[in-house]
Protein backbone atom coordinates (compact mmCIF):
# COMPACT_ATOMS: atom_id res chain seq x y z
CA UNK A 1 0.00 0.00 0.00
CA UNK A 2 2.72 2.55 -1.22
CA UNK A 3 4.00 4.73 1.79
CA UNK A 4 2.16 2.78 4.14
CA UNK A 5 3.66 -0.17 3.83
CA UNK A 6 6.81 0.87 5.70
CA UNK A 7 5.10 2.27 8.69
CA UNK A 8 2.84 -0.65 9.08
CA UNK A 9 5.84 -2.86 9.20
CA UNK A 10 6.70 -0.85 12.10
CA UNK A 11 3.53 -0.07 13.63
CA UNK A 12 2.73 -4.09 13.79
CA UNK A 13 1.31 -6.90 11.94
CA UNK A 14 -2.78 -8.30 11.94
CA UNK A 15 -3.03 -10.64 15.27
CA UNK A 16 -6.69 -10.96 14.72
CA UNK A 17 -9.21 -10.81 12.35
CA UNK A 18 -12.75 -11.75 12.41
CA UNK A 19 -16.10 -10.63 10.25
CA UNK A 20 -19.90 -10.48 11.16
CA UNK A 21 -23.26 -9.90 9.61
CA UNK A 22 -25.81 -6.53 10.91
CA UNK A 23 -29.05 -6.23 9.49
CA UNK A 24 -29.77 -2.30 10.19
CA UNK A 25 -33.34 -1.62 9.71
CA UNK A 26 -34.19 1.38 7.91
CA UNK A 27 -36.46 4.17 8.35
CA UNK A 28 -38.10 3.57 5.35
CA UNK A 29 -38.13 1.13 2.54
CA UNK A 30 -35.51 1.72 -0.16
CA UNK A 31 -36.46 1.11 -3.48
CA UNK A 32 -35.28 1.83 -6.82
CA UNK A 33 -35.34 0.10 -9.92
CA UNK A 34 -32.83 -2.16 -8.83
CA UNK A 35 -33.81 -2.98 -5.10
CA UNK A 36 -36.79 -3.00 -2.45
CA UNK A 37 -35.74 -3.79 0.83
CA UNK A 38 -36.37 -2.70 4.54
CA UNK A 39 -32.67 -3.54 5.51
CA UNK A 40 -29.22 -2.88 5.20
CA UNK A 41 -27.56 -6.34 5.48
CA UNK A 42 -23.80 -5.16 5.96
CA UNK A 43 -21.02 -7.33 6.29
CA UNK A 44 -18.01 -6.07 9.10
CA UNK A 45 -14.40 -6.72 9.25
CA UNK A 46 -12.01 -6.09 12.52
CA UNK A 47 -8.63 -6.85 12.52
CA UNK A 48 -6.03 -6.45 15.21
CA UNK A 49 -2.67 -5.09 15.14
CA UNK A 50 -0.09 -6.68 17.23
CA UNK A 51 0.31 -3.13 19.01
CA UNK A 52 -3.47 -3.67 19.97
CA UNK A 53 -4.65 -1.17 17.20
CA UNK A 54 -8.33 -1.95 16.40
CA UNK A 55 -9.34 -1.35 12.61
CA UNK A 56 -12.84 -1.72 10.63
CA UNK A 57 -15.11 -2.00 7.87
CA UNK A 58 -18.36 -2.82 6.41
CA UNK A 59 -19.86 -3.20 3.16
CA UNK A 60 -23.03 -3.72 1.63
CA UNK A 61 -24.39 -7.21 1.57
CA UNK A 62 -27.53 -7.10 -0.05
CA UNK A 63 -26.42 -4.89 -3.17
CA UNK A 64 -26.00 -7.29 -5.88
CA UNK A 65 -27.05 -5.09 -8.16
CA UNK A 66 -23.96 -2.92 -8.00
CA UNK A 67 -21.55 -5.15 -6.69
CA UNK A 68 -22.75 -8.51 -8.02
CA UNK A 69 -21.86 -10.24 -4.78
CA UNK A 70 -24.51 -11.12 -2.21
CA UNK A 71 -23.96 -11.48 1.52
CA UNK A 72 -23.35 -15.10 1.67
CA UNK A 73 -20.49 -14.06 -1.28
CA UNK A 74 -19.02 -11.88 1.13
CA UNK A 75 -19.26 -14.00 3.64
CA UNK A 76 -18.07 -17.31 1.86
CA UNK A 77 -14.55 -14.84 0.35
CA UNK A 78 -14.20 -14.00 4.51
CA UNK A 79 -14.27 -17.81 5.58
CA UNK A 80 -12.32 -18.62 3.29
CA UNK A 81 -9.42 -16.65 4.14
CA UNK A 82 -6.68 -17.96 6.08
CA UNK A 83 -6.38 -17.85 9.52
CA UNK A 84 -5.02 -14.85 11.05
CA UNK A 85 -1.78 -16.90 12.46
CA UNK A 86 -1.31 -17.33 8.62
CA UNK A 87 1.67 -15.93 6.97
CA UNK A 88 -0.15 -14.70 3.85
CA UNK A 89 -1.42 -11.85 6.30
CA UNK A 90 2.43 -10.35 6.48
CA UNK A 91 1.40 -8.70 3.67
CA UNK A 92 -2.08 -7.33 3.44
CA UNK A 93 -2.20 -5.72 0.59
CA UNK A 94 -1.19 -8.42 -1.33
CA UNK A 95 -4.06 -10.51 0.46
CA UNK A 96 -6.09 -7.37 -0.50
CA UNK A 97 -5.34 -7.47 -3.93
CA UNK A 98 -5.89 -11.36 -4.65
CA UNK A 99 -9.39 -11.32 -2.97
CA UNK A 100 -10.34 -8.24 -4.99
CA UNK A 101 -10.51 -10.45 -8.45
CA UNK A 102 -12.61 -12.90 -6.24
CA UNK A 103 -15.17 -10.36 -4.41
CA UNK A 104 -14.23 -6.84 -4.43
CA UNK A 105 -16.52 -6.00 -1.66
CA UNK A 106 -15.11 -8.56 0.76
CA UNK A 107 -11.26 -6.80 -0.46
CA UNK A 108 -12.42 -3.64 0.53
CA UNK A 109 -13.48 -5.03 4.06
CA UNK A 110 -9.82 -6.13 4.50
CA UNK A 111 -8.10 -3.03 2.61
CA UNK A 112 -10.09 -0.18 5.16
CA UNK A 113 -10.30 -2.24 8.26
CA UNK A 114 -6.13 -2.43 7.53
CA UNK A 115 -6.22 1.40 6.61
CA UNK A 116 -8.13 2.25 9.62
CA UNK A 117 -6.09 0.01 11.71
CA UNK A 118 -2.57 1.70 10.70
CA UNK A 119 -4.11 4.94 10.93
CA UNK A 120 -5.26 4.82 14.41
CA UNK A 121 -1.81 3.63 15.26
CA UNK A 122 0.23 6.28 13.88
CA UNK A 123 -2.26 8.89 15.22
CA UNK A 124 -3.39 10.47 12.13
CA UNK A 125 -6.67 10.28 10.39
CA UNK A 126 -7.26 8.40 7.57
CA UNK A 127 -7.41 10.90 5.27
CA UNK A 128 -4.13 12.15 5.74
CA UNK A 129 -2.56 8.99 5.66
CA UNK A 130 -3.88 8.56 1.68
CA UNK A 131 -2.70 12.41 0.78
CA UNK A 132 0.29 10.94 2.00
CA UNK A 133 -0.06 7.76 -0.34
CA UNK A 134 -1.16 9.13 -2.99
CA UNK A 135 -0.60 12.69 -3.46
CA UNK A 136 -4.41 13.78 -3.31
CA UNK A 137 -5.26 13.99 -6.66
CA UNK A 138 -6.42 17.87 -6.47
CA UNK A 139 -5.54 20.86 -4.30
CA UNK A 140 -6.18 20.82 -0.86
CA UNK A 141 -8.44 23.33 -1.00
CA UNK A 142 -10.86 21.67 -3.14
CA UNK A 143 -11.76 19.06 -0.42
CA UNK A 144 -12.34 19.42 2.40
CA UNK A 145 -13.30 23.04 3.41
CA UNK A 146 -11.39 24.69 6.42
CA UNK A 147 -14.09 23.93 8.19
CA UNK A 148 -13.72 20.14 7.59
CA UNK A 149 -17.38 20.08 6.05
CA UNK A 150 -17.33 17.74 2.70
CA UNK A 151 -20.60 18.56 0.47
CA UNK A 152 -22.76 15.55 -0.04
CA UNK A 153 -25.78 14.64 -2.27
CA UNK A 154 -29.09 14.27 -0.31
CA UNK A 155 -31.45 10.82 -1.76
CA UNK A 156 -34.26 11.64 -3.22
CA UNK A 157 -36.52 7.96 -3.37
CA UNK A 158 -39.18 6.66 -5.60
CA UNK A 159 -42.20 8.11 -4.41
CA UNK A 160 -45.26 10.80 -5.53
CA UNK A 161 -44.70 14.18 -6.76
CA UNK A 162 -45.92 15.22 -3.31
CA UNK A 163 -43.20 12.98 -1.51
CA UNK A 164 -40.59 14.47 -3.80
CA UNK A 165 -40.98 17.90 -3.28
CA UNK A 166 -41.30 17.41 0.80
CA UNK A 167 -38.26 15.72 0.86
CA UNK A 168 -36.07 18.45 -1.66
CA UNK A 169 -37.44 21.07 0.72
CA UNK A 170 -36.42 19.59 3.71
CA UNK A 171 -33.05 18.78 2.18
CA UNK A 172 -32.62 22.32 0.69
CA UNK A 173 -34.03 23.66 4.27
CA UNK A 174 -31.01 21.26 5.85
CA UNK A 175 -28.38 23.49 3.70
CA UNK A 176 -28.14 20.77 1.04
CA UNK A 177 -26.97 22.38 -2.43
CA UNK A 178 -27.08 18.97 -4.45
CA UNK A 179 -29.86 17.02 -4.32
CA UNK A 180 -29.98 13.22 -6.59
CA UNK A 181 -33.34 11.74 -7.64
CA UNK A 182 -34.13 8.31 -8.35
CA UNK A 183 -35.83 8.20 -11.64
CA UNK A 184 -35.64 5.05 -13.93
CA UNK A 185 -39.48 4.06 -14.01
CA UNK A 186 -42.52 5.22 -15.11
CA UNK A 187 -41.45 8.46 -17.17
CA UNK A 188 -44.79 10.64 -16.90
CA UNK A 189 -44.32 10.10 -12.72
CA UNK A 190 -40.92 10.68 -12.96
CA UNK A 191 -41.27 14.05 -14.91
CA UNK A 192 -44.01 14.97 -12.36
CA UNK A 193 -41.28 14.62 -9.07
CA UNK A 194 -38.45 16.12 -11.09
CA UNK A 195 -40.60 18.83 -11.50
CA UNK A 196 -41.62 19.08 -7.96
CA UNK A 197 -38.71 18.81 -6.73
CA UNK A 198 -37.12 21.57 -9.07
CA UNK A 199 -39.67 23.96 -7.72
CA UNK A 200 -39.50 23.13 -3.84
CA UNK A 201 -35.87 23.28 -4.09
CA UNK A 202 -36.41 26.72 -5.97
CA UNK A 203 -38.46 28.12 -3.49
CA UNK A 204 -36.85 27.41 -0.22
CA UNK A 205 -33.10 28.03 -1.33
CA UNK A 206 -33.57 30.43 -4.88
CA UNK A 207 -33.40 30.11 -8.21
CA UNK A 208 -31.20 26.99 -9.53
CA UNK A 209 -29.18 27.49 -5.70
CA UNK A 210 -29.66 23.51 -5.29
CA UNK A 211 -28.23 21.01 -8.18
CA UNK A 212 -30.29 18.19 -9.31
CA UNK A 213 -29.26 15.16 -10.45
CA UNK A 214 -31.25 12.15 -11.61
CA UNK A 215 -30.35 8.67 -11.36
CA UNK A 216 -32.20 5.99 -13.53
CA UNK A 217 -30.05 2.82 -12.06
CA UNK A 218 -30.21 1.83 -15.50
CA UNK A 219 -34.33 1.56 -15.46
CA UNK A 220 -34.41 2.89 -18.80
CA UNK A 221 -34.69 1.68 -22.78
CA UNK A 222 -32.53 4.17 -24.95
CA UNK A 223 -35.77 5.60 -26.45
CA UNK A 224 -37.51 6.19 -23.19
CA UNK A 225 -34.08 8.22 -22.04
CA UNK A 226 -33.80 9.92 -25.19
CA UNK A 227 -37.24 10.88 -24.41
CA UNK A 228 -36.69 12.09 -21.23
CA UNK A 229 -33.68 14.21 -21.43
CA UNK A 230 -35.92 17.44 -22.89
CA UNK A 231 -37.99 17.45 -19.95
CA UNK A 232 -34.50 16.93 -17.65
CA UNK A 233 -32.67 19.86 -19.08
CA UNK A 234 -36.00 21.79 -18.79
CA UNK A 235 -35.80 21.17 -15.15
CA UNK A 236 -31.72 22.40 -14.73
CA UNK A 237 -31.16 18.46 -14.21
CA UNK A 238 -27.06 18.39 -13.81
CA UNK A 239 -26.31 14.92 -14.78
CA UNK A 240 -28.18 11.57 -15.70
CA UNK A 241 -27.00 8.60 -14.06
CA UNK A 242 -26.96 5.48 -15.72
CA UNK A 243 -29.94 6.02 -18.32
CA UNK A 244 -29.84 2.08 -19.97
CA UNK A 245 -29.19 -0.89 -18.51
CA UNK A 246 -25.72 -2.15 -17.32
CA UNK A 247 -23.52 -4.38 -20.16
CA UNK A 248 -24.56 -2.12 -23.28
CA UNK A 249 -22.27 0.51 -23.21
CA UNK A 250 -23.47 1.24 -27.01
CA UNK A 251 -27.16 1.89 -25.72
CA UNK A 252 -25.65 4.42 -23.29
CA UNK A 253 -23.24 5.88 -25.73
CA UNK A 254 -26.52 6.60 -28.25
CA UNK A 255 -27.94 8.48 -25.30
CA UNK A 256 -25.31 10.58 -24.95
CA UNK A 257 -24.89 11.88 -27.95
CA UNK A 258 -27.68 13.14 -28.27
CA UNK A 259 -28.83 14.52 -24.73
CA UNK A 260 -28.86 17.70 -23.84
CA UNK A 261 -28.26 17.09 -20.47
CA UNK A 262 -24.83 15.04 -19.73
CA UNK A 263 -24.92 11.62 -18.87
CA UNK A 264 -22.36 9.05 -16.29
CA UNK A 265 -21.57 5.84 -15.90
CA UNK A 266 -22.57 4.11 -12.47
CA UNK A 267 -23.51 0.67 -12.92
CA UNK A 268 -20.91 0.15 -16.11
CA UNK A 269 -17.72 1.34 -14.26
CA UNK A 270 -15.85 -0.77 -11.60
CA UNK A 271 -12.43 -0.20 -12.40
CA UNK A 272 -9.79 1.28 -14.66
CA UNK A 273 -10.49 -0.92 -17.31
CA UNK A 274 -14.12 0.03 -17.65
CA UNK A 275 -13.44 3.73 -17.55
CA UNK A 276 -11.32 3.75 -20.97
CA UNK A 277 -13.97 1.50 -22.70
CA UNK A 278 -16.53 4.33 -21.47
CA UNK A 279 -14.20 6.91 -22.76
CA UNK A 280 -13.32 5.11 -25.81
CA UNK A 281 -17.06 4.66 -27.05
CA UNK A 282 -17.92 8.27 -26.09
CA UNK A 283 -20.60 6.38 -23.86
CA UNK A 284 -20.27 9.20 -20.89
CA UNK A 285 -19.35 12.72 -19.69
CA UNK A 286 -19.00 11.26 -16.12
CA UNK A 287 -18.09 8.29 -14.28
CA UNK A 288 -19.55 7.72 -10.80
CA UNK A 289 -16.90 5.16 -8.85
CA UNK A 290 -17.32 2.83 -5.68
CA UNK A 291 -14.76 1.61 -3.72
CA UNK A 292 -17.49 -1.64 -3.17
CA UNK A 293 -16.78 -2.65 -6.82
CA UNK A 294 -13.35 -1.28 -7.64
CA UNK A 295 -12.28 -3.64 -4.20
CA UNK A 296 -9.10 -1.78 -2.96
CA UNK A 297 -8.31 1.96 -2.73
CA UNK A 298 -5.27 1.49 -5.26
CA UNK A 299 -7.97 0.07 -7.66
CA UNK A 300 -10.17 3.17 -7.05
CA UNK A 301 -7.36 5.60 -6.94
CA UNK A 302 -6.33 4.15 -10.68
CA UNK A 303 -9.67 4.37 -12.07
CA UNK A 304 -9.95 8.00 -10.81
CA UNK A 305 -6.37 9.06 -12.56
CA UNK A 306 -7.97 7.08 -15.44
CA UNK A 307 -11.13 9.13 -15.56
CA UNK A 308 -9.12 12.48 -15.40
CA UNK A 309 -6.74 11.71 -18.25
CA UNK A 310 -9.60 10.64 -20.35
CA UNK A 311 -11.50 14.21 -19.49
CA UNK A 312 -14.47 12.35 -17.83
CA UNK A 313 -16.20 14.39 -14.16
CA UNK A 314 -15.49 12.20 -11.61
CA UNK A 315 -18.03 11.03 -9.11
CA UNK A 316 -17.21 8.93 -5.68
CA UNK A 317 -20.23 6.68 -5.08
CA UNK A 318 -21.32 4.36 -1.46
CA UNK A 319 -23.83 2.38 -1.12
CA UNK A 320 -26.36 2.83 1.70
CA UNK A 321 -24.95 1.78 4.46
CA UNK A 322 -24.20 2.53 8.15
CA UNK A 323 -21.44 5.40 9.52
CA UNK A 324 -18.86 3.36 9.47
CA UNK A 325 -19.24 3.55 5.44
CA UNK A 326 -20.35 6.73 5.19
CA UNK A 327 -16.54 7.86 6.63
CA UNK A 328 -15.01 5.66 4.71
CA UNK A 329 -16.03 7.24 1.93
CA UNK A 330 -15.70 10.76 3.33
CA UNK A 331 -12.10 9.87 3.98
CA UNK A 332 -11.63 9.24 0.67
CA UNK A 333 -12.62 11.92 -0.90
CA UNK A 334 -11.02 14.17 0.98
CA UNK A 335 -7.81 12.26 0.27
CA UNK A 336 -8.20 11.55 -3.27
CA UNK A 337 -9.58 15.32 -3.96
CA UNK A 338 -12.67 14.65 -4.92
CA UNK A 339 -15.31 17.09 -4.45
CA UNK A 340 -18.63 15.66 -5.74
CA UNK A 341 -19.04 12.17 -3.32
CA UNK A 342 -22.07 10.51 -1.57
CA UNK A 343 -21.44 10.70 2.21
CA UNK A 344 -24.55 10.09 3.65
CA UNK A 345 -25.84 7.19 2.61
CA UNK A 346 -26.57 6.86 6.41
CA UNK A 347 -29.73 8.99 5.86
CA UNK A 348 -32.54 6.25 6.02
CA UNK A 349 -30.90 3.96 8.69
CA UNK A 350 -32.63 3.81 12.04
CA UNK A 351 -30.07 1.99 14.09
CA UNK A 352 -26.57 1.77 13.35
CA UNK A 353 -23.67 0.28 14.43
CA UNK A 354 -21.13 2.72 14.33
CA UNK A 355 -21.54 6.86 16.19
CA UNK A 356 -19.06 10.02 15.79
CA UNK A 357 -19.91 10.92 12.29
CA UNK A 358 -22.44 14.21 11.62
CA UNK A 359 -23.88 15.92 9.10
CA UNK A 360 -24.50 19.61 9.61
CA UNK A 361 -25.57 21.95 6.61
CA UNK A 362 -25.38 19.38 3.74
CA UNK A 363 -21.73 18.75 4.39
CA UNK A 364 -20.28 15.54 6.40
CA UNK A 365 -17.87 16.88 9.32
CA UNK A 366 -14.87 14.53 8.67
CA UNK A 367 -14.02 13.28 11.46
CA UNK A 368 -10.20 14.66 13.13
CA UNK A 369 -9.40 11.85 15.48
CA UNK A 370 -7.16 9.11 13.92
CA UNK A 371 -8.57 6.53 11.43
CA UNK A 372 -11.66 6.06 10.92
CA UNK A 373 -12.34 8.58 13.49
CA UNK A 374 -15.78 6.47 13.91
CA UNK A 375 -16.78 4.69 17.27
CA UNK A 376 -18.01 0.88 16.08
CA UNK A 377 -20.67 0.03 19.06
CA UNK A 378 -20.89 -3.67 17.89
CA UNK A 379 -19.42 -6.14 20.80
CA UNK A 380 -15.99 -7.88 19.29
CA UNK A 381 -16.77 -10.77 20.66
CA UNK A 382 -19.31 -11.49 18.92
CA UNK A 383 -17.62 -11.89 15.46
CA UNK A 384 -16.30 -15.10 13.96
CA UNK A 385 -12.81 -15.29 13.10
CA UNK A 386 -11.84 -15.23 9.61
CA UNK A 387 -10.99 -19.04 8.21
CA UNK A 388 -13.52 -20.60 9.78
CA UNK A 389 -16.84 -21.27 8.16
CA UNK A 390 -19.88 -19.74 8.49
CA UNK A 391 -23.01 -18.52 6.76
CA UNK A 392 -24.96 -15.39 7.18
CA UNK A 393 -27.00 -16.62 9.60
CA UNK A 394 -24.43 -18.14 11.74
CA UNK A 395 -22.29 -15.41 11.80
CA UNK A 396 -24.62 -12.63 12.68
CA UNK A 397 -23.72 -10.25 15.17
CA UNK A 398 -26.47 -8.26 17.07
CA UNK A 399 -27.05 -4.48 16.99
CA UNK A 400 -26.26 -2.94 20.61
Amino acid sequence: MGVARETDRQTGTIREASYGVVALPLRRRLKHTTADTGELVQVVLRLVLTGGQAGWAETRGNGAYATHHTTESIVAALAALPAASDPAWDDPAALAASLARRCPPAAMLLDVAYRDATARARGVPLAVALRAEYGGGAPAADVPDDTGALPTHAAIPFGTPKEAAELTASAAASGFRRVKIRVGGDPVLDSARIAAARTAADRVSGPGAVVLAADANGGWDPDTALAATPWLARYGVAWLEQPTAPGDLAAMARVRAESPVPVWADEDVRDAADVHEVADLGAADGVHLKLEKAGTVTALTEAVGAARRRGLEVGLGQMDCGRLGCATTAHLAAGLGLAVAELWGCANVDRDLAAGLELRDGAVLLPNAPGLGVEVLLDPERLTPVGRPGTPVAVSVPLP
